[in-house]
């Protein structure tokens, strides 16, 4: 069992260790001269690519499989602290990079708008820069040249590297590169890819003709025809086969004056870069081209199967709306005989509040629509009334090109409006309990703060001179009632209590809610201060003459401390400045020993008065 436990992640770390020793060597291959950077480097796209696709619970083996592997590709022709530098300068591109990729699982992924901009910003301009700056910093006895120079090279390579080969990487990684393999596209694509082969070659393989440029077209095919995958795979086989000439000294590259190697694989990988910038958009455009072509081919199937197992009544009838014919279904659905039916003027068949909208729809289809559907409903013998909905369509002429009929074909629909009522009862009941507190039945916090913005915006916009109050009420010492009673009677204290306020408030308009734990609070519209102070001490002395006992409390009752504050929102100020100054009231008469109520004054919010 511990075996399987390890084989996951020491597969990954050795996977990931291989491919980055062998990326590492192959990149170190290019170097024209020893010490120099290499002008492409596809280490760190290899292995960021495979950190994007990894697990979450296996990015640190990847990690470190890279970086053991990094390590020992350099330390095979280099000294330890030249190995290191490089390795430590690589390893920082790549866990920068990683912070500003996205994690995925596909490489169209990749390609979406915040997700591109975020990694080339991150993972493209800022890592290389980074470790760029690192590698010249540790290597400053070991490159040759400026240290401007260097960074400069640094950065082109890593930086044109990432952008084309990361993707490309996604692309094995995540294993896309086998739907390459389907049955029904491994031909098309394959011969696109031999195309981009060839006509590289071509173009790679002389010095005498400017021919860069003819590369360009097959991969532009290649984007029409085939997914991003194959693109990716295209700009792949077109840089091997590019460098491959030109760094044996052949392809259009050398008609060109360049001071070295590494010039003309920038130059080189700049051109794929442009390539790829053409390409993807098209393969894009071709993605989203061919997902709506499926869904509506999905849609299309869908539809069939459901016209081929219709169970709607089938009907046609004459340009003034009489029937001529009736389906059989006609039987089981309305309980009406076919035969009956032929010759009935069809908006007869339905209630009279609905006869006059079927009549017009009938009457604008024989002028001029060119198809509609209108819900209409039905009485049957039986007594119980349908919901049918009627799509209608016009019968052209062939030689006049006019209507010369009507077909349509009517569907039960009452299970579904039945359904619908149902649901919209469900919706508003479901909507009523979100704004309810389970336990008091009064409205919850959300309703209370939802209400009082909403008042407060309304009579500011108003700019109404009455003012609006906030009540804030604080169960004393529930903590003990809690305790000395339990919470079943602390629950139904606040059960009491609840209903109380609801009692003593009086006033259908104003909202009353349950704010937290054992407070309460209520909203007053257009009421003032002294207006609110009464009905805060109604509600007080209302609870204090309850004589609940509290055998917990000094006062062997249940009391309650209120906070009042009242203000005019045409002045100023917000809805929640009013619920800190009724709370800080009622702190205030928690101060002062509880069972009292205590008023903030209108805009000092500092002075609370008992």
């Amino acid at each position: 069992m511990r075996s399987r436990r390890w084989a996951g992640p020491l597969w990954t770390l050795s996977l990931a260790f291989v491919a980055t020793m062998l990326t590492c060597m192959a990149s170190g291959a290019l170097k024209s001269m020893a010490g120099e950077i290499a002008p492409i480097w596809l280490t760190n796209a290899v292995l960021l690519a495979q950190m994007m696709v990894a697990r979450p619970g296996r990015v640190a083996w990847v990690f470190a499989g890279g970086l053991a592997g990094n390590l020992a590709a350099n330390l095979l022709g280099l000294s330890l602290a030249v190995s290191s530098s490089y390795t430590a300068a690589d390893m920082l591109e790549v866990l920068v990079a990683f912070s500003f990729a996205p994690r995925i699982s596909s490489v169209v992924e990749l390609i979406r708008p915040k997700q591109l901009i975020r990694f080339l910003a991150g993972a493209i301009l800022l890592a290389p820069v980074l470790s760029g700056l690192v590698a010249v910093t540790l290597l400053r006895g070991q490159l040759s040249g400026y240290m401007l120079p260097n960074l400069a090279n640094w950065f082109v390579s890593d930086a044109l590297s990432l952008v084309l080969f990361t993707p490309a990487a996604v692309v094995f990684w995540t294993g896309e590169v086998k739907g390459l393999l389907h049955p029904e596209r491994r031909w098309k694509t394959g011969l696109l890819l031999l195309l981009v082969c060839v006509v590289t070659m071509g173009v790679f393989g002389q010095s005498r003709f400017h021919l860069l440029y003819w590369a360009l077209p097959p991969i532009v095919l290649l984007a029409f025809q085939a997914d991003l995958a194959g693109v990716l795979l295209g700009l792949l086989l077109c840089l091997a086969i590019a460098v491959t000439f030109t760094m044996r000294g052949l392809g259009p590259l050398w008609m060109f004056h360049y001071q070295s190697m590494e010039g003309r694989i920038f130059a080189l990988q700049l051109f794929l870069l442009a390539a790829l910038g053409i390409a993807l958009p098209i393969s894009v455009t071709q993605s989203l081209r061919n997902r709506l072509v499926g869904l509506l081919r999905e849609g299309e199937r869908r539809y069939r199967i459901l016209a081929e197992n219709a169970t709607d009544i089938v009907m046609s009838m004459s340009l003034d709306g009489r029937l001529t014919y009736v389906s059989p279904r006609a039987k089981a659905v309305m309980k009406w005989a076919p035969d009956d039916l032929v010759g009935v003027y069809y908006p007869d068949l339905v209630l009279p509040e609905d006869r006059e909208a079927l009549a017009a729809t009938i009457g604008r289809l024989a002028r001029d629509a060119t198809e509609a559907s209108q819900v209409s409903r039905f009485p049957r013998p039986d007594g119980r009334i349908l919901w049918m909905e009627t799509y209608l369509r016009p019968v052209i002429d062939p030689f006049s090109g006019e209507p010369e009929a009507l077909t349509a074909t009517a569907h039960d629909i009452t299970e579904r409006k039945v359904a619908d009522q149902r649901l919209a009862e469900e919706r508003s009941e479901l909507q009523g309990l979100a704004f309810r507190d389970g336990l008091t039945g009064l409205f919850n916090r959300r309703h209370f703060d939802r209400e009082l913005g909403f008042q407060w915006q309304q009579q500011a916009r108003t700019e109404s001179e009455r003012s609006l109050a906030v009540i804030m009420v604080d169960v004393d010492a529930y903590k003990s009632y809690n305790d000395h009673y339990g919470h079943q009677g602390g629950d139904d204290c606040l059960r009491t209590i609840a209903q109380a306020i609801a009692n003593l408030a009086r006033r259908p308009a104003d909202v009353m809610a349950r704010y937290g734990g054992e407070e309460f609070a209520l909203v007053l519209k257009e009421t003032g201060q002294q207006d609110a102070l009464l009905v805060a001490e109604r509600i007080r002395q209302g609870i204090e003459a309850l004589q609940l006992p509290h055998a917990a409390s000094g006062a062997g009752i249940v009391t309650i401390s209120v906070g009042v504050a009242a203000r005019r929102p045409c002045e100023g100020g917000t809805a929640s400045e009013l619920v800190a100054a009724a709370d800080r009231a009622l702190y205030a008469a928690k101060k002062r020993g509880r069972n009292r109520t205590c008023v903030a004054d209108t805009y000092d919010v500092g002075d609370v008065t008992a």
